[in-house]
């Protein structure tokens, strides 16, 4: 399976975190998407996605979406081989180019005309390029043509502050930066993120524990450098937000699954 992420233009940098592609066969199985604090474009130009749910229901995704916060992993699965281009939307930014609130997608995924905006013949050029360098200029051209607005600068400093930390923040600091009580931070980040501050602080934190894990650190010492009260604590995250224990982590396979945690 071929991964591959790509920066935005400097004017996109606010809005976009990345372009990521991805090629290969299917193994058929469904793999867990680890909730990582982040809203995503998605163009299927290759084989769909299934959509594996918890009551044995497969739904096929169509071949363009926008998937909202997760909050629990998504499980999915691909037959024959995979083509997808995707933009990965900076954690503050889905009102930028969505037509709702951010707390209206989480945990959920839309037919992307729904929600943003009509895509027009982009899925056929984006299957009819011959290079990574062509689609990441299409996507590029495409969400400079469907930008609603910019960003909150305040609420992008608030994730930014978070993600540097690594979720090891307290919240009413967070608010006084942004010049908010903790009731309108935690109201405006629903609204343009998704999930409330401490929800996204804790997102933040699983995921630098899910990669410190995964790279055969201790879990004790894991639990430790990643803010927990102790190592009770951080498998009680991970069984919430990852469905999964750290000792299970360490030995997860998958196709899809390594390639979506964070870096």
């Amino acid at each position: 399976m071929r991964y591959a992420e790509y920066p935005p233009s400097r004017a996109l940098r606010p809005i976009v975190q990345c372009y990521w592609m991805l090629e290969g066969p299917g193994c058929g199985g469904p793999d867990p998407i680890i909730p990582d604090g982040r809203a995503e474009i998605i163009f299927h130009y290759g084989a769909p996605f299934e959509h594996h749910r918890e009551d044995g229901r497969v739904d096929r995704q169509p071949s363009a979406i926008i998937v909202g916060q997760l909050t629990a992993p998504m499980y999915i699965a691909h037959r024959g081989n995979a083509g997808v281009a995707a933009v990965r939307l900076r954690p503050a930014a889905v009102p930028s180019v969505a037509r709702v609130d951010a707390d209206e997608l989480t945990g959920r995924y839309f037919p992307l005309d729904d929600v943003v905006a009509r895509t027009g013949s982009l899925h056929e050029r984006l299957a009819l390029a011959s290079s990574d360098v062509e689609r990441v200029a299409l996507l590029d051209a495409w969400v400079a043509s469907v930008v609603r607005e910019t960003p909150c600068a305040r609420l992008q400093a608030s994730t930014d502050l978070i993600d540097r930390r690594r979720g090891a923040v307290e919240i009413p600091a967070v608010a006084r930066q942004a010049g908010l009580s903790a009731r309108q931070l935690e109201r405006s980040f629903l609204a343009a993120v998704g999930l409330t501050p401490k929800a996204f602080a804790r997102l933040a934190r699983l995921q630098h524990a899910l990669r410190r894990v995964s790279a055969g650190e201790p879990l004790a010492a894991v639990a430790h450098a990643c803010g927990y009260y102790d190592q009770s604590h951080m498998t009680r995250d991970f069984s919430r937000l990852a469905q999964t224990s750290p000792a299970a982590w360490r030995s997860t396979g998958g196709t899809l699954t390594p390639l979506f945690v964070a870096r």
